[in-house]
């Protein structure tokens, strides 16, 4: 897969598209409305959104920073690399294309010496913190994120 920087639109079409999948299957967490690209610029910039391409066609997407003081406050610029809204295409679901994402974070985080990369996601979704689990993050925190209980995931870069 072939993991590229700066395309909001593709990344913001596959962000709404799993907000939409969430909403139907009776698990709403991302309002599709957040996902204008005026909006999400505001506290994000173009090269923060990452998308993975499998023969030229847009799969996943995430959003990786270096700074997160909304959801990470006592931490340090470039201390962590930080994952926000990673959603994969319902059509790509289960070939391991989060992994993927996820192991391109890790590499920029290597690249730039950073030695912690951390996401969080919605605690009452077990499937989903499995996934990071199984991908050898660990879960440092949870607290009330607006409106549901969000669990903190940390993964040691070596």
């Amino acid at each position: 897969m072939l993991i590229a920087s700066g395309d909001v639109d593709n990344a913001l079409l596959i962000m709404k598209e799993a907000a939409h999948w969430l909403a139907d299957a009776g698990m709403p967490l991302w309002n599709p409305g957040d996902f204008s690209k005026e909006k999400i610029l505001t506290k994000n910039h173009e090269d923060d959104f990452r998308v993975g391409y499998e023969n030229g066609a847009p799969v996943a997407a995430m959003i990786l920073k270096w700074h997160d003081p909304d959801f990470w406050p006592d931490a340090k610029p470039n201390e962590s690399g930080y994952v926000h809204k990673l959603a994969v295409r319902r059509m790509y679901a289960g070939k391991r294309y989060a992994a993927e994402m996820l192991t391109f974070a890790e590499k920029e985080c290597r690249r730039r010496g950073i030695s912690r990369l951390r996401l969080d996601c919605a605690a009452d979704r077990p499937k989903l913190c499995r996934l990071y689990e199984n991908l050898g993050f660990v879960r440092v925190d949870g607290r009330r994120r607006g409106e549901y209980d969000a669990a903190f995931y940390e993964k040691r870069i070596r």
